[in-house]
């Protein structure tokens, strides 16, 4: 029995590995966009820093609400593909332009009102000017940043991750130069700061859409999907089904983040040094975060093909495997943020009262991160299922009720940014046990059923 069980467990390791390896490389292409944007925009002044920092909070927002409303399109298509249902799968893709389509409208239109709500921000007025700047500019990238997401779900759930990664490394390599050339600025493009890193942003966004358009086009892999520049007629049900399973995920993933934003709005009142080592935290967290992120959709990829090809069992023992690698990950990335967090900062600013703090920020990043990669995994396994709207009630609860409270609390009361940042580890403490509960009624649920 231990070795039925040793073998299926590499078995399983395996296909994650084979998921989620170019999954973890197409999110760290992702956020070491982010970090080049910090670094340049660092190297361009505190002010300019700043104002990315308030910038890049509201636009995680965005881009992780369009990002969960076209969330179903992966374990969706992974699960027709587990039951062979190719033109099943075309047809979740067709349809899931209409989502992006209107998505990205609202988000643009919401950018584009950014000189109105952003008086609202408490900050400095050379930082919400800068933090202006950057947000007009990303209006301009949100609908192929939809439609692109749109796409990457599809070729994802169709097991297509390898080709995934290489568009989004070469979009990272891309990035770097268009910073540095809108921020500092070259013959007639004049120097933007950190409005700059939107500009480069923005053009990133359409390079990588038309990419991935061009191979759902070409590649033989898809050969059921028929993709045009015009979406077909809407399929009714199609759509409830996508938006009553991507919903829920999009107001989950959006509360995370908005939880992460509303801390950096809060602490905006305690300065540029605090906001700036606040965000240089935070975007070091978010490299480490971002593979587990990786993990995770590959358990929620596997988790959904293995229940297509009506395997529960199997599915359970894939989630048992997905958390256990997670929680893996997570000590030895605490470990690294622990010993390397001095070298870590110093990467990103030579100020030495930011480096005091971000260094202290990232003791506590390396104890959340516990608690963060399990309920990542735990959720993944849960998409996986298609079960989306309690882990979604689930999130709320623990982000805004427990994390939110216990972080204004402590950071006001007691220990200011490292109340907050205690608050944090908190919130997604309480997410991690109700969530890994929640896995395990739905997983003997499913047991029960078959």
């Amino acid at each position: 029995m231990l070795r039925l069980y040793k073998r299926a467990s590499a078995t399983e390791l395996r296909h994650l590995t084979n998921l989620g390896g170019p999954l973890v490389v197409s999110n760290l292409a992702v956020v070491s966009m982010g970090v080049t944007d910090t670094i340049v925009a660092g190297q361009s002044g505190e002010v300019n820093l700043a104002g990315l920092a308030l910038g890049s909070s509201i636009w995680a927002v965005c881009a992780v609400t369009l990002i969960g409303m076209l969330a179903a399109v992966s374990p969706v298509v992974a699960h027709l593909r587990g039951g062979r249902d190719e033109a099943g799968c075309a047809r979740q893709m067709s349809q899931s332009v209409w989502i992006a389509l209107i998505g990205g409208l609202l988000v643009a239109g919401a950018l584009l009102a950014s000189p109105v709500w952003s008086q609202w921000v408490q900050t400095e007025e050379p930082v919400r000017k800068v933090m202006v700047q950057y947000l007009l500019a990303l209006a301009t990238g949100t609908l192929p940043f939809a439609f692109g997401s749109a796409l990457r779900g599809y070729c994802e759930g169709m097991a297509q991750v390898r080709p995934v990664m290489r568009i989004y490394l070469a979009a990272a390599a891309l990035n770097i130069p268009l910073d540095i050339l809108f921020v500092f600025g070259w013959g007639p493009i004049p120097a933007m700061g950190g409005a700059g890193c939107g500009w480069a942003t923005s053009l990133v966004c359409w390079c990588i859409a038309i990419a991935l358009y061009w191979h759902a086009g070409q590649d033989p892999a898809y050969r059921a999907l028929d993709l045009k520049l015009l979406p077909p007629r809407p399929h009714w049900p199609t759509l409830r089904h996508l938006l009553a399973v991507g919903m829920p995920i999009c107001i989950g993933a959006a509360s995370e983040v908005t939880f992460f934003a509303s801390l950096t709005l809060l602490l905006a009142s305690y300065g540029a040094t605090i906001v700036a080592a606040h965000q240089i935290a935070l975007s070091i967290g978010s490299t480490f975060y971002l593979v587990a992120l990786a993990l995770a959709q590959a358990v929620s990829i596997r988790t959904a093909q293995v229940l297509g090809q009506h395997r529960p069992k199997r599915a359970r023992f894939v989630s048992i495997v997905g958390v256990g690698s997670g929680l893996v990950y997570a000590l030895l990335t605490g470990v690294i943020l622990i010993g390397l967090r001095n070298v870590l900062v110093l990467a990103y600013t030579g100020n030495p009262d930011i480096i005091a703090v971000a260094s202290n920020l990232l003791l506590l990043a390396a104890a959340f991160q516990l608690v963060d990669v399990t309920q990542a995994m735990a959720w993944g396994a849960l998409r996986g299922y298609k079960d989306t709207r309690v882990p979604m009630y689930m999130q709320l609860f623990s982000y805004w009720l427990v994390g939110l409270s216990a972080a204004y609390w402590l950071g006001e009361g007691y220990w200011g940014v490292y109340g907050y940042w205690t608050g944090i580890c908190i919130g997604l403490g309480t997410a991690a046990v109700l969530l890994m509960l929640r896995l395990r009624r739905i997983s003997r649920r499913a047991l029960i059923r078959a």
